[in-house]
């Protein structure tokens, strides 16, 4: 079959989603690559528990192990497993969080965990956005949370100049402990040091029976994957350096950039 051997490892925010005909294009051109013995699957800063909701029919979509918490693990839906899981180090991420807590007391600290998530107390965004998949949220105080099993710790700031001396002042206070990547402008991720995206793909190629990937994404979170996959895509409404290092641009995110790869893929057999 024209894609056996083939895997296409997408991001889900400004890549798959963008537009409500974009999807349906993306959608259908899925389900042609997987028809002729393609594997589709997502690399996302999403986690299992709430996937679902960002996007609908993600069971049925998926036909191999996604890359969720943006390296943290490597999911399969069907069996419900995780796999490859990379967690950070509870005891000492809680000793640096309360030193930041003191030097930054308006960056709202959330923690992902297997279960659910550890919202700081006292950050209204963090809330916020919470509860968007949670009918109660609890905010716990930091040194009343559970140190076992954090997959990432996402900090939330007002803007990126507050969120750039965070970063900085993480180097200089644990310098190489962190895995670090920026999902939007006011939003740090810290994870496990080797958790990545990229890494991920790699352990899911030798999983998967070394196939070749096929990694598209579009922002700072996705620069890790890109760099190590055998063909990297970025929609044209991505980000400029993440097209600049990329072997592949195809059309914006909202006119179904997956589709415009599935169809490079097939015409131009890259």
């Amino acid at each position: 079959m024209k894609f056996s051997g083939k895997i296409i490892i997408s991001d889900i925010d400004g890549t798959y989603t963008g537009s409500e005909a974009g999807i349906k294009r993306n959608n259908e051109a899925i389900e042609y690559f997987k028809a002729n013995g393609g594997l589709f699957t997502f690399a996302s800063g999403r986690v299992a528990y709430n996937i679902g909701t960002i996007v609908p029919g993600y069971d049925k979509l998926v036909n191999a192990p996604s890359i969720l918490c943006n390296g943290s693990y490597v999911y399969d839906i069907f069996k419900n497993e995780r796999y490859n899981e990379i967690c950070i180090e509870g005891v000492e991420a809680k000793a640096f969080l309360e030193k930041l807590n003191e030097k930054f007391p308006s960056v709202g600290i959330r923690i992902n965990r297997k279960d659910g998530y550890l919202a700081g107390a006292g950050n209204d965004y963090i809330y916020r956005e919470l509860k968007n998949y949670f009918e109660e949220v609890v905010q716990t105080e930091l040194e009343d949370m559970n140190l076992l099993g954090w997959n990432k710790i996402v900090l939330a700031g007002e803007g990126a100049e507050e969120l750039e001396a965070v970063n900085q002042f993480i180097n200089e206070t644990m310098p190489n402990k962190f895995e670090k990547t920026y999902s939007c402008r006011t939003m740090l991720e810290l994870l496990a040091p080797g958790a990545t995206k990229g890494a991920q793909v790699k352990y899911l190629k030798r999983f998967l029976g070394d196939v070749k990937t096929y990694c598209i994404g579009d922002y700072e979170n996705d620069e890790n994957m890109l760099a190590n996959a055998d063909v990297s895509a970025c929609p044209s409404s991505g980000l400029q350096k993440i097209i600049d290092m990329c072997d592949v641009v195809v059309c914006p995110c909202g006119e179904g950039a997956i589709a415009g790869l599935i169809e490079k893929i097939e015409k131009e057999n890259i």
